[in-house]
């Protein structure tokens, strides 16, 4: 695949980037700052709806693999979710209102059931996307991809960041219409461009349809170094990603900044990132190795959370701008070395299966991480814990996760998983005899 077309393929990740601010920092913020929501409400509706839909990931991955459309395994799936992710994003302002002004049981759980929507679409979309990437990819060729294409991210949220802080500086609910509502049309018009004519029609076949999805499962579970990749992926991401519903609103509540400030946060963390992943994914996976590069950008992680906390603790402002980018650095050398990682780890005849499965593990890491970071918050104060303490004792236990996580991901070995994957398809081929 030449760069030119991996770097249109990237639009839409591009699309995707966007809507992650919107959604999860955005949307966040108002509903807990300016509607006055509680912050673990927020964190279930959004993140727990959103991270609940991945529950489709490893089935769908499956039926993808083995059930194109009209000639097409990953187009139509892909365009599907993200139309119907854009129209939940236009229509969730008016959700965010309704349920501020009366939070009943009833409400709370239609608007749950509204963020479950997006959260199916959304991985319905990304599953078979990254399937996409690793069935035109070769090994040789999956860092410079993941750095090219997750770099297309990353400018989305910086994009998105910088356009939210002119667009909404000061909230008004027209003006998060209007920023909703374009985000979404936008977001769809760069997926059409970026999917057209990137999956060839003819050359796409079933793959063993007789063979149950049962079967192909159990050959994901089996593998030891599976298991130990998984496991990794797990503590990694629900140890990033508990920040991702308290960032924003302890830049508010601990040292009082404005919403078009807390915003920049997505500027800063994304200038890190793809100074990071275009460094790791052009130049350090290909001289250091793909586990290299995900083990640095968790020690620099570490380093950015032990400084976040310190801010937390004492109430500082000064250097916030160089951790939260610390924090980015990290991501970006985790992300890319991590995803070529994930796509090494599937096989020719699975991708979508174990495409579906990497998703599945860190959407149920991310998930928990949102709710669990929103119920300790919440539990810290009223232990009479100050809002300081709270989020920093938050921070702290993101440095220790990830640290443990470093020990499991030195366990995996991608020569010895392709071997089992073999072994075990061989057995299983066996046993249906």
């Amino acid at each position: 695949m030449s760069k030119r077309t991996l770097l249109r393929l990237g639009l839409f990740q591009l699309a995707a980037g966007g809507l992650s601010v919107l959604f999860l920092g955005v949307l966040n913020r108002v509903m807990r700052v300016e509607l006055g929501l509680d912050l673990f409400t927020v964190s279930l509706l959004i993140g727990g709806g959103h991270y609940l839909g991945a529950l489709v990931a490893i089935p769908f991955g499956f039926f993808s693999d083995t059930h194109p459309i009209a000639g097409y395994r990953r187009t139509i799936y892909i365009l599907l979710g993200a139309m119907i992710t854009a129209g939940v994003l236009i229509a969730s302002p008016w959700v965010g209102l309704w349920l501020s002004g009366s939070p009943t049981t009833s409400t709370l759980l239609i608007s749950f059931l509204f963020f479950l929507i997006e959260g199916i679409s959304t991985y319905i979309a990304g599953t078979a996307y990254l399937a996409l990437i690793t069935d035109r990819t070769t090994e040789e060729d999956r860092g410079q991809a993941t750095g090219l294409v997750w770099t297309m991210l990353f400018i989305g949220i910086i994009a998105t960041g910088i356009s939210t802080s002119f667009v909404l500086d000061e909230y008004s609910f027209n003006g998060l219409v209007v920023l909703f509502s374009g985000g979404g049309i936008f977001a769809v018009t760069l997926g059409l461009i970026a999917l057209f004519r990137q999956e060839n029609r003819q050359a796409v076949q079933a793959f063993q349809r007789s063979e149950s999805f049962k079967r192909a499962l159990r050959i994901v579970i089996s593998s030891k170094n599976a298991r130990w990749f998984a496991i990794f992926l797990f503590l990694s991401m629900f140890s990033l990603f508990m920040q991702d519903v308290i960032l924003e609103p302890f830049g508010g509540e601990v040292l009082g900044l404005s919403l078009g400030e807390t915003t920049r946060f997505n500027v800063y963390m994304g200038a890190g990132l793809i100074a990071s992943m275009l460094f790791g994914g052009m130049f350090l996976i290909t001289r250091m190795g793909k586990r290299w590069v995900t083990e640095l950008g968790c020690w620099i992680m570490v380093g950015a959370f032990a400084g976040l906390a310190f801010s937390s603790l004492l109430t500082m402002r000064s250097g916030l701008p160089f951790i939260i980018t610390l924090l980015g650095l990290g991501s970006g050398f985790f992300t890319v070395g991590g995803v070529a990682l994930m796509m090494d780890m599937t096989s020719h005849k699975h991708t979508g299966l174990f495409v579906g499965a990497w998703t599945l593990v860190q959407a149920l890491a991310k998930g928990p991480a949102s709710l669990v970071s929103g119920g300790l918050f919440s539990v810290f104060l009223s232990l009479g814990a100050t809002a300081g303490q709270g989020y920093g004792s938050i921070f702290i236990l993101e440095v220790i996760g990830i640290v443990l996580s470093i020990v499991f991901l030195r366990q995996v070995a991608i020569k010895d998983f392709r071997r089992e994957v073999v072994s075990l398809g061989m057995f299983a081929s066996e046993a249906m005899d």
